[in-house]
């Protein structure tokens, strides 16, 4: 999450005026990194909700100030997963980011280890993440604003540039003013 704040700083410096934040093959990671990526983005409002299975309600929340105001399109595909998803869940959901690509993998739950006296352990479900408007993830993935497959014949070289569309994709909804600062217009 350091990182991401850092870069943000950095280029905010340099005249930055719209971000396209690329999560398209990444697993996720630790909740807490996600949700604090998300707060570097949001102001206020939720950044994902937890439910356990007798439907009780967990949540985290932004407090903002967020980093920048400015325009900004998240990258997705199927290999983006888990606290990737709810990042990308609480910037769609607050109207804070267009979603571009493909439906994310759907890893939306909330498991604990336990470890068995024979060294092995035992995963067991616990709860579930849902987006801030009460989107389950699990199996159903996020849903891009905008569809965009990604080139099974692309190569890593090739990401970021003209012959990526999905990100060439991000760059028109960014020029188009489909992303208002800090909102979204329809």
């Amino acid at each position: 999450p350091e990182e991401v704040s850092n870069a943000i700083a950095t280029l905010e410096k340099q005249g930055a005026d719209a971000y396209i934040l690329d999560l398209r093959n990444n697993p996720g990671g630790l909740l807490q990194a996600g949700i604090e990526i998300a707060r570097y983005w949001l102001d206020k409002g939720t950044v994902v909700y937890t439910v356990n299975r007798q439907g009780m309600l967990g949540s985290f929340e932004a407090n903002g100030p967020a980093l920048t105001e400015d325009p900004l399109v998240v990258l997705v595909n199927q290999g983006t997963a888990s606290a990737s998803e709810i990042l990308a869940g609480a910037l769609q959901d607050n109207g804070r980011a267009k979603i571009v690509g493909e439906t994310t993998f759907g890893k939306g739950l909330i498991q604990s280890l336990f470890d068995l006296s024979d060294g092995s352990g035992l995963a067991v479900t616990v709860a579930k993440y849902e987006t801030p408007n009460h989107r389950d993830i699990h199996k159903l993935g996020i849903k891009p604003d905008l569809e965009v497959s990604l080139e099974p014949t692309m190569t890593v070289d090739q990401i970021g540039t003209v012959t990526d569309q999905q990100y060439q994709a991000a760059i028109n909804v960014l020029k188009d003013n489909s992303v208002l600062a800090g909102t979204i217009s329809n």
